[in-house]
């Protein structure tokens, strides 16, 4: 947590938090511990059901994996590019359908568009999709429902909204295990991928951490076999 945010949230009667995983890492940078509660996020589930219209994704390949969320850092999408595109080839019957999100706002600048672009254009790459316009609720629950497997190999989450929503489709998820989504994701709904912590250090550009501060790594490898695992089975 930022520094400066410790002697405010410690001026707070109550301060209110997705995760656990979220919650430990407000108390650990300083801030009493009777004061952070854990108020999950949830979903419409009149929306985000197995069952209803599909979105229409312009490929032939039959396994799809999906990702939803911001294509950043934070998030792992170079995680998710490494293990996919070296893990299949355009021969393989899969594809990844890439859908950012915040690219023109709370992510701006920050995006990892060029790169697919790149990626794609490149020989025998496997097949990838990616998306960045706005797509209404109701279109998103539509493109859950369209693929096979959600996977979000994330550093560092709060909760991960479209975790939760991807299993209220009906879809197994891949995450990363030690984080935000251990709340709710276990071998029942999905796999995990074994990760390490990672020091990111004390600050980051002008602002300055209460400590030093971590995210989680995943396991490429791991990720690497569970994928296709998961299309060969």
């Amino acid at each position: 947590m930022r520094k400066d945010f410790v002697e405010l949230f410690n001026q707070a009667d109550e301060i209110w938090t997705p995760s656990n995983y979220s919650r430990k890492s407000i108390v650990d940078s300083g801030v009493d511990f009777d004061k952070v509660q854990v108020v999950p996020n949830g979903v419409d589930p009149q929306l985000f059901k197995p069952n209803g219209d599909s979105y229409v994704i312009p490929t032939k390949k039959k396994f799809k994996f999906l990702f939803i969320g911001g294509t950043i850092f934070r998030k792992g999408i170079d995680v998710l590019l490494h293990a996919f595109t070296h893990t299949f080839s355009d021969q393989d019957d899969v594809c990844l359908f890439i859908k950012d999100m915040g690219g023109d706002t709370f992510y701006k600048g920050q995006t990892a568009r060029e790169k697919i672009e790149l990626i794609k254009n490149k020989p025998n790459m496997p097949e990838i999709h990616y998306y960045d316009e706005y797509m209404t609720e109701e279109q998103i629950a539509n493109l859950y429902r369209s693929c096979d497997v959600f996977v979000s190999p994330y550093r560092g989450e709060g909760f991960s909204l479209p975790t939760l929503e991807a299993m209220a489709c009906g879809l197994p998820v891949i995450v990363t295990d030690g984080g935000a989504t251990d709340d709710f994701v276990d071998e029942e709904v999905g796999w995990k991928i074994p990760a390490e912590k990672r020091s990111i250090g004390t600050t980051m550009g002008d602002m300055e951490f209460a400590g030093e501060a971590f995210v989680l790594e995943p396991d490429l490898n791991a990720l690497n076999d569970l994928i296709r695992d998961l299309y060969l089975n």
